[in-house]
């Protein structure tokens, strides 16, 4: 053999065991996930924010930064020793260090305040990564049967394009009136056009499932979980509300203005400072050393100590309330959707075990009916389009059953939805 032709033998050999390999592999919905939680940009966000409220929550029982104090003291700027700084016995050069003192009910109360925001940052990227998921979940869901209507629509353009082909031959032998030709042709048409529009649907898909996984939105799309089960049963969603990642968020708000209460009532205790200075007076008089303390006063604590800590209390009381309010809507939510499950659970049974067969023993009723000579075209082109409206109706119960999954398998942690 030519040695150009064995060339080419070969490589036709390497492409073929080189394609399976370099075909894009199908996006599962886990994949999808993991991809989604790598790029996005409020994870990445919300994680930058745990750390600097874990960098404040280190420094916050910790005493203020100690201050320098210098300058002149006591300077004549009258008479003959006006602007000396050597004359006067007074005037003296001083240097010292001055130092806040916080009372410790206060400082500790900061640093348990600081340990409540760090939970409230926390409780919050835990809330970010759910709804991150829930958000790729509904999109991959979208994505997926999107595609597959747009099959479907595709099939139904296949399946009247071959009728009209053999419309054509039967009105070219005289089996059939030309009207029957015009007829399917119309009805490729009328398919075709809804393929454009489901294309469309499908365009519009990837773009949203593209916001949330980049360049991977292009590969195929995996097989759907089983959504005909749910990972944790509606009652024990239900019994374990409260850790849904929103109602965390709000109870670690709760936590935070009760924090914020003990910190008002630290500030009825008086904070205290301490100043020790150095004056130069010499060579002509002898230098000084000053000690110095200094304390607050609450003079007022009910035009200010007594406000604050009221207006804490109010803040928890309002914490409170809405906690209540969210546990409720948040409960009518979970039932909410069970009910969505349930009865597109029900629809996508009755599709696939009676309505889908139905609708193609009828097509293929009627197609037989006519190749017979005793049925009209427009009913075999009606069974046909029934029966894609009938596919169609399929994938929307799919995919509205997978919505109502995916927001009750992403409600609460990982560790709770793994399926």
């Amino acid at each position: 053999m030519h040695s150009t032709a064995i060339a080419r033998v070969a490589a036709c050999i390497l492409i073929g065991a080189v394609a399976p390999r370099v075909a894009a592999q199908a996006l599962s919905l886990d994949e999808a996930i993991r991809i989604g939680e790598g790029r996005s940009a409020r994870v990445a966000a919300q994680s930058s924010a745990v750390t600097a409220a874990s960098d404040l929550a280190g420094r916050a029982a910790q005493l203020p930064d100690p201050k320098l104090k210098f300058g002149l003291e006591n300077v004549p700027v009258s008479g003959e020793d006006a602007w000396s700084l050597t004359r006067d016995f007074m005037t003296m050069k001083r240097i010292g260090v001055m130092q806040d003192i916080v009372n410790g009910d206060k400082r500790k109360a900061r640093s348990e305040r600081a340990a409540r925001e760090l939970g409230v940052e926390q409780a919050g990227l835990v809330l970010e990564r759910a709804n991150l998921r829930r958000d790729i979940a509904l999109a991959w869901y979208d994505m997926l049967h999107a595609t597959r209507a747009l099959e479907v629509m595709s099939d139904l353009v296949n399946a009247v394009a071959l009728q009209q082909d053999t419309v054509a031959a039967s009105i070219a032998a005289g089996r059939a009136a030309p009207a029957d030709g015009f007829m399917a042709r119309s009805a490729v048409e009328v398919a075709r056009d809804q393929v454009i529009d489901q294309e469309r649907i499908l365009a519009r898909a990837r773009i949203a499932l593209s916001a949330l996984v980049g360049t991977d939105a292009q590969r195929p799309m995996g097989e759907a979980p089983d959504t005909a089960r749910l990972a944790v049963p509606v009652a024990v969603l239900l019994d374990s509300l409260d850790r849904q990642p929103a109602l965390q968020v709000l109870e670690s708000r709760t936590a935070l203005a009760r924090s914020d209460v003990a910190l008002a009532q630290s500030t009825k205790i008086p904070d205290w400072g301490v100043e020790l200075s150095y004056g130069q007076r010499s060579p002509n008089y002898s230098n000084m050393l000053t000690l110095m303390f200094s304390v607050d006063l609450p003079i007022a604590p009910a035009k200010r100590q007594d406000r604050e800590v009221a207006a804490s209390l109010a803040q928890v009381e309002r914490a409170r309330a809405q906690l209540e309010e969210a546990r409720r809507a948040y409960a009518a939510q979970v039932r909410g959707l069970a009910v969505d499950w349930e009865a597109w659970n029900k629809r996508v049974q009755r599709f696939e075990q009676l309505l889908v067969p139905l609708a193609r023993e009828r097509a293929e009723a009627a197609l037989a009916s006519y190749r017979g000579g005793k049925g009209e075209l427009m009913a075999v082109i009606e069974a046909r389009k029934a029966e894609a409206e009938t596919r169609l109706g399929l994938h929307n119960a799919l995919l509205e059953r997978g919505r109502a999954w995916a927001g009750l398998n992403y409600l609460v942690p990982d560790e709770e939805t793994k399926q």
